[in-house]
């Protein structure tokens, strides 16, 4: 399943990759295609403002190749004896992997949440062993598998 989930991630993650570069492709476009209106500011305005959305898609993009490149070089041990990074994480109440920040990813009809261990969640979690327990936003969350 870890195996599964965690090809799901990538492709997660090469998708906003890709929708993030024909973001800034399509406002560098608009930008380009800008012409000079008898309104004088209008031009400088769209420019600007294309400007300031390349940006931040050129930021969100690092921020995507930046999980890529996690997963690619994520290497899975076959058993876990506590919770780090690439382990699936059982718990009573939800099921997490330990790996990148994307949130929940729905897989054969179940819902994992896939989570930094830098996460709040995920820093509880980190070193914990099957049976101990973390309390997370006033909820229980019981260890009952690491694989």
């Amino acid at each position: 399943m870890k195996t599964q989930l965690h090809k799901k991630c990538l492709e997660i993650a090469n998708e906003k990759v890709q929708i993030l570069q024909n973001n800034i492709a399509l406002a560098q476009e608009t930008a380009n295609e800008a012409t000079k209106s008898s309104a004088g500011d209008k031009y400088e305005t769209t420019r600007a403002m294309m400007q300031i959305e390349i940006a931040n898609n050129q930021k969100r993009l690092l921020e995507a190749q930046n999980l890529q490149k996690i997963l690619q070089e994520m290497v899975f041990k076959p058993t876990y004896s506590v919770v780090s990074s690439g382990a699936l994480v059982i718990t009573d109440q939800a099921t997490f992997f330990i790996s990148v920040g994307i949130g929940p990813v729905l897989l054969e009809n179940e819902k994992y949440l896939v989570i930094s261990p830098h996460s709040p969640i995920g820093a509880l979690l980190m070193g914990k062993a099957t049976g101990e327990t973390v309390v997370f936003n006033q909820q229980k969350f019981t260890i009952t598998a690491i694989l």
